[in-house]
């Protein structure tokens, strides 16, 4: 058996899921995300702060996307992890929604960067935990 090298620490590993819009999805996301993180030698403290702001970005879409499905991506490397994710923009969505202002006021909190936005017809949000995290 090899032994597995990790790849250098400024190299970002892409990993990109499409879910349904579900809120139980969150449990699954969480999952994979806390997963990747501990491969990559995250502290359980850094690890609870990606799992919170993973679950803030799937559940804002789920909320106010068009509930046709959420896609999820990280970006991870040894001194950052990435989260972005898109769904398609519902009939009711509006960027002020109190909802929204919540959950950037959370990504605040555990989150070095955030962002969030509608690119043609697809709502987005990013979250970025750089080492040291914000938030530990």
């Amino acid at each position: 058996m090899t032994e597995l090298q990790d790849p250098p620490a400024e190299t970002l590993v892409p990993i990109d899921l499409r879910v349904p819009a579900d809120p139980s999805m969150s449990k699954v996301l969480r999952l994979a995300a806390s997963g990747v993180a501990s491969l990559w030698g995250f502290s359980v403290a850094e690890i609870e702060e990606i799992k919170l702001a993973v679950s803030e970005v799937l559940i804002a879409l789920i909320e106010h996307g068009a509930g046709d499905r959420v896609d999820v991506g990280f970006l991870v490397s040894k001194e950052e992890f990435h989260v972005h994710g898109a769904a398609l923009v519902g009939p009711e969505f509006d960027i002020a929604h109190p909802d929204l202002a919540l959950s950037r006021v959370v990504l605040d909190d555990v989150c070095t960067e955030h962002g969030l936005g509608v690119v043609g017809d697809e709502v987005r949000i990013n979250a970025t935990l750089r080492r040291p995290f914000p938030g530990v």
